[in-house]
């Protein structure tokens, strides 16, 4: 029994036989044990007389003795490869966000992590060997095959053990070392593949006619891959897109299901530019809006390969090409940028070759200097960077994240633009772009108490001479 009564405490630490608590601090206090990982940990609970914390303390602690009632026989007779079938029944059967299961393309995905990650250490192995002890040398010590693959295998052997814990082990001690894992690309990925629209511009001036639209579509609307293939002409209503259902490839087979990856539906505004591509491609109400080159269903593959990757290795290191031309370097972080001493190189080769002077390198000014790409319908300012050559489809949900936010969104709303689930997705993966500047939120402060004295001022009547 663990009760104390806090009037007591405070009499004691007072030293006033007579002190008494406030009229709404409650007297008795339970210290109860919870499992934690393989252990208990301990959580305090008030009440207001002494039999409700006795009831409560005698509950908790036949809970926690239920919880670690599970015959420790079964995690011997059980190794992780067996939980692992019988976990993938789980989800398939009932696992998932609804009745009907996991999607086909999470499973798929469970599969592969537990494959190449998790089966090498664990498969064989009782589930009675899964302790504290080894799996930290597993999560220190492991091979993994990359950081990220790393954290989604510890992540998914989490889950696996989480199934286990009550069924045939007692507590889940890989739970405890997920904070140790290393932070996922999502967040690194949204900050260096976010384009600037003049980025986004000359990216879709490169790619082949039929991606070019797509390209700006896509930085417009922050539209996963899967929601952009499974648009529909009845989707587009007035001008809002209706996102409602998604594109799922398993075993190379396409499927589209009624639901997003959020697990639900969202409405997106379109600006003008968006809704007149929209308009474009629409067909049949119940026709595809974007399909691959020669129609059917638009697949990830064709469109990275005959689209993207086609259109990056041109634009990406555009300002690169144009300095080597001129004979000028300029950098910024990890970029070629095109700056004062780009702008003068290109004026003076204008002036060479008697084109108009602007500093800003045309399709005219870069076929003058001998460029191939002069035949790409994009002109380099002052101020723009190339890009990483990686970028990849999903950079185009970061970029539009990155210009909702930039026009003054707040997460909320970015949030919902996104179609994530809980807006605390939205703060880890783009925390870099919300203010966090103090000082300029003193300023504003500040100029808001000046706004409000000066109208004081004008209020106040004029003192009597």
């Amino acid at each position: 029994m663990s009760i104390t009564d806090e009037r007591q405490k405070l009499r004691e630490k007072t030293g006033d036989p007579r002190a008494e608590l406030g009229p709404r601090e409650l007297r008795w206090t339970c210290l109860y044990p919870v499992p934690d990982g393989g252990g208990r940990s301990y959580k305090r609970k008030k009440f207001r007389v002494r039999k409700e914390a006795e009831d409560f303390d005698r509950k908790a602690h036949e809970a926690f003795d239920n919880h670690n009632a599970v015959d420790q026989s079964k995690a011997q007779k059980i190794t992780v490869g067996q939980l692992h079938r019988e976990y993938m029944d789980y989800l398939r059967k009932s696992g998932g966000r609804g009745p009907e299961g996991a999607a086909p393309s999470s499973l798929e995905k469970y599969e592969k992590i537990y494959k190449s990650v998790i089966k090498p250490r664990w498969d064989m192995a009782p589930l009675s060997t899964v302790t504290p002890a080894s799996v930290r040398d597993w999560v220190e010590r492991g091979d993994f095959p990359t950081r990220g693959q790393k954290t989604a295998g510890v992540k998914q052997f989490n889950r696996l053990i989480t199934y286990a814990d009550g069924r045939y082990m007692n507590g889940n001690p890989v739970r405890p070392l997920l904070k140790q894992l290393p932070k996922s690309g999502e967040s690194g990925d949204a900050k260096r593949l976010a384009l600037k629209m003049p980025q986004v511009l000359r990216l879709s001036a490169c790619a082949p006619t039929h991606y070019a639209e797509m390209f700006i579509f896509l930085a417009l609307t922050g539209l996963r891959f899967g929601e952009l293939a499974a648009l529909r002409g009845r989707d587009v209503d007035g001008s809002v897109l209706r996102v409602r259902r998604t594109q799922r490839t398993v075993d190379n087979r396409i499927s589209y299901a009624d639901t997003t990856k959020g697990g639900g539906q969202r409405d997106i505004p379109l600006t003008q530019v968006a809704l007149e591509i929209a308009e474009s491609r629409r067909r049949g109400l119940d026709d595809l809006l974007f399909t691959a080159s020669r129609g059917g269903d638009l697949i990830y593959q064709g469109f990275a390969n005959r689209g993207l990757k086609p259109a990056l290795a041109v634009a990406a290191s555009a300002v690169e090409r144009l300095q080597d031309a001129l004979g000028v370097s300029e950098y910024r972080g990890d970029f070629h940028v095109y700056g004062p001493e780009t702008a003068r190189a290109v004026e003076q080769a204008q002036r060479d070759h008697d084109l108009p002077v602007t500093g800003t390198a045309d399709p005219a000014t870069r076929q003058a200097l001998g460029l191939d790409d002069a035949e790409h319908d994009y002109t380099l300012e002052r101020g723009e960077t190339d890009f990483p050559e990686d970028f990849t489809a999903h950079g185009f949900r970061h970029t539009c994240v990155s210009l909702v936010v930039g026009a003054g969104a707040s997460v909320v709303v970015a949030s919902k633009f996104a179609g994530h689930s809980k807006v605390s997705t939205t703060l880890d993966t783009y925390s870099h772009l919300f203010n966090d500047d103090l000082t300029s939120v003193a300023d504003a402060l500040g100029k808001l108490y000046a706004d409000a004295k000066r109208g004081q001022a004008r209020e106040l009547p004029s003192s009597p001479e």
